[in-house]
């Protein structure tokens, strides 16, 4: 039963993860290519909330990647004609397990936050749900750090949750893109377990990519601290 699965998340509300009003960086339908571009390449996110007037009218979302075919030489092109329409409002009190749910059942990432008048007071994605979850998640941009494993074979490892993907690849000896056809948003080992699971994982539940068998070895009321790495084939 997926809600007893998932009970690990307690009454955490979409309003203690969500990113507040204030700190929003949306999109202005009026904006040109160029300052879209901008605002895109300085904000770092992958998906950015388009507004009219003001953010109480969010009328979609511009995913970065589908930004590629624009360019600042290239004024003709008209980046609200890829805007995506198809957006998920809900309450702020809304649980955060329910919005994993809605996430992995509507295949969407990101979220709508909205008051009691549905006035925007936040937005959410299944990052946040992760991170709630993970722990701090490193980026591509943070300092690199050693990072603490135990190797008990040639072919089994325990990491901690949050470590990232790719650090795990490297240690492993696996080609750094092994995960990515799998791994959605994730970035971490319990982000992708959380990804594919849809859930909070029992103790002892692992999932299997290829050969590369990953079990939750040590789950704590809200976090997925230790994960095994077994490589089968090895």
């Amino acid at each position: 039963d997926i809600l007893k699965s998932i009970v690990n998340f307690g009454g955490i509300s979409v309003r203690q993860i969500m990113r507040p009003r204030i700190d929003i960086i949306g999109l202005d339908w009026e904006m040109s290519d160029k300052d879209v571009l901008k605002v895109v390449r300085d904000s770092g996110y992958s998906r950015l909330p388009v507004y009219k007037d003001d953010l109480d009218n969010i009328v979609g979302i511009i995913y970065v990647k589908d930004l590629l075919s624009l360019n600042d030489e290239n004024d003709s092109q008209n980046w609200q004609a890829i805007m995506r329409t198809s957006m998920l409002f809900v309450p702020e009190s809304k649980k955060i397990d329910e919005l994993l749910r809605e996430f992995q059942k509507k295949r969407m990432h990101m979220a709508i936050i909205v008051d009691e008048f549905g006035g925007t007071v936040g937005i959410a994605t299944l990052e946040d749900i992760m991170e709630e979850v993970v722990g701090d998640i490193k980026d591509e941009y943070d300092v690199e750090e050693d990072i603490e494993f135990i190797k008990l074979s040639d072919n089994q490892f325990i990491f901690d949750g949050k470590t990232l993907l790719k650090d795990v690849c490297r240690i492993v000896n696996l080609n750094t893109t092994y995960f990515d056809s799998h791994k959605g948003e994730a970035d971490s080992l319990a982000g992708l377990m959380l990804e594919m699971l849809g859930k909070m994982p029992n103790i002892d539940e692992s999932i299997l990519i290829e050969h590369v068998q990953i079990k939750a070895i040590s789950v704590t009321k809200r976090r997925i601290e230790k994960i095994s790495v077994f490589l089968e084939n090895a």
